[in-house]
C-alpha cells in the first residue's frame, strides 16, 4: 500500500536488463475457501491439532507498507479466522484513523491543485476538518461526521478521487468513507473485509500459528520500517521459506524515511540481500507476491514506467509486469530457479488470495517431502 508525504522523483538505479521468465505465475489451484462471512473472536490463538509434526516456519518480510500486513490478516482469516477482542478494538481505532488521514490528504490536494469545491460550504467544512485535532481513533462527532461525508461526497472531490494514482492516497479510502455511517456507530465491529482493507503498522515481531493442508505453519512477521530491518537477520535460523512482499504500484514513489529513495529501488535492493544472506539457507524457498497489481496497472495510465525505468520500452500492462518480474528474478542472480516462485498479487482480494496461498502451501509441502 502507498504511504503519506511521498513524492515522485527521477529515474531509479537500473536494477535489471534480460532475465529469465518468473517460474510462477498467478496460477488459481482448487482450494477449499474458509467461510469468511463471520469471525469468530478469542483471547488467543488455537494452537493447530496436528502437534505430531514439525512446525514449518515462515518469516514474512517486505518494505513498509508493502503488503504485508494484509497478507497476514488474509491467512488469519482464511485459515484461523480468530481474533482477540484487544485485536478487535485496535483495528477499530486504527479504521477510523485512516479514515480521517485520507479525508484530510484529499483536502490537502485540493489545497495544493487550487481546485474549489462544486459546493462552496465545503471549502469551510474542509477547513474545519484539517483544524480540529491531530488523530482520531473513536467515534467521530456527529457534526464532524457530517463535515466528512459532505467534503467526501462533493463532485470536485469526486473527481480528484478518480485521479488518486496521480498521489499517494489510502487504498482502502473509497471503502470506507462510503460505509462511513455504518462504521460511525458505538456498536461497530469491523467485519472480515474491513480487518482486510484496514492498514495497522506491524510494530515488534508478530507471530500467528496455523495449520494449513493438514500441516502446522508458524509465521513471523516484522516490521518494514528501516529502523526494523536491522532484526531480519536475527530471524533466519531455522525458517523454511520467506515470504517477501514487493508493492509494484510504488514505482513512482520514494520513502518516508528521506524522500529520495525510490521505493521499488529499496525493495529490490532488500530482495537482493535477503537473497545473498549467508545466515539464510541457499536452500531455502523464497515466495515473492508482487502485489497491488490493479494499482500498478491503473496508474500506469497516468504515469508511464518508462519515466522511472530507462531500459523499459513496452506499451501494455502485461509487458510492465514481464518486466518487473525479470528484476525480481535479476535481483536474486545466483539462486536456483527452484528455490523461488514469483504471484502476481492482490492482497485486499481474500478470494484470489485463497488460490494463491493454497498454491504456495502444497509447493511448500512437496519441496520439504
Amino acid at each position: 500500500m502507498g504511504c503519506n508525504n511521498s513524492k515522485t522523483v527521477a529515474k531509479v538505479n537500473d536494477v535489471a536488463a534480460a532475465a529469465t521468465p518468473a517460474k510462477a505465475e498467478n496460477e488459481e489451484p482448487v482450494q477449499k475457501k474458509a467461510d469468511t462471512s463471520k469471525l469468530s473472536r478469542t483471547s488467543s490463538f488455537q494452537e493447530p491439532a496436528n502437534d505430531e509434526f514439525t512446525i514449518i516456519r515462515l518469516l514474512l518480510l517486505g518494505a513498509a507498507e508493502s503488503g504485508k500486513t494484509t497478507l497476514l490478516e488474509q491467512i488469519r482469516l482464511l485459515y484461523k479466522q480468530n481474533f482477540s477482542d484487544a485485536e478487535m478494538f485496535h483495528r477499530r481505532a486504527f479504521i477510523y484513523n485512516t479514515i480521517l488521514q485520507s479525508m484530510r490528504m484529499m483536502i490537502k490536494m485540493m489545497d495544493e491543485s487550487g481546485i474549489s469545491y462544486a459546493d462552496p460550504k465545503n471549502q469551510e467544512n474542509a477547513k474545519r476538518i484539517m483544524e480540529e485535532g491531530e488523530t482520531q481513533y473513536g467515534l467521530f462527532p456527529q457534526e464532524y461526521a457530517d463535515r466528512m461525508v459532505s467534503v467526501w461526497n462533493d463532485d470536485a472531490v469526486q473527481k480528484l478521487y478518480a485521479r488518486r494514482s496521480a498521489f499517494n492516497l489510502n487504498d482502502s479510502t473509497k471503502f470506507f468513507l462510503d460505509s462511513f455511517d455504518s462504521i460511525n456507530r458505538p456498536d461497530y465491529q469491523p467485519s472480515p473485509k474491513h480487518l482486510i482493507m484496514s492498514y495497522v503498522p506491524t510494530i515488534g515481531v508478530q507471530n500467528v500459528i496455523f495449520t494449513a493442508n493438514n500441516r502446522s505453519f508458524q509465521l513471523f512477521d516484522i516490521g518494514g520500517q528501516r529502523i526494523d530491518r536491522r532484526k531480519w537477520a536475527t530471524m533466519y535460523d531455522g525458517i523454511d521459506a520467506i515470504f517477501f512482499c514487493l508493492a509494484i504500484s510504488e514505482y513512482d514513489q520514494t520513502m518516508n524515511e528521506d524522500l529520495v529513495t525510490n521505493r521499488l529501488t529499496d525493495s529490490l535492493n532488500l530482495l537482493q540481500k535477503i537473497s545473498s544472506e549467508p545466515k539464510f539457507l541457499k536452500n531455502s524457498d523464497i515466495f515473492i507476491f508482487l502485489n497491488e497489481v490493479d494499482v500498478f496497472c491503473e496508474k500506469l495510465n497516468e504515469i508511464p514506467l518508462q519515466n522511472f525505468q530507462d531500459q523499459y520500452h513496452g506499451n501494455s500492462s502485461e509487458e510492465a509486469l514481464k518486466f518487473i518480474e525479470d528484476m525480481a528474478i535479476q535481483a536474486m542472480a545466483g539462486r536456483d530457479e527452484y528455490l523461488y516462485s514469483i504471484y502476481r498479487t492482490v492482497c485486499i482480494d481474500t478470494e484470489m488470495m485463497a488460490g494463491i496461498l493454497g498454491n504456495v502451501f502444497e509447493e511448500i509441502l512437496e519441496r520439504k517431502l
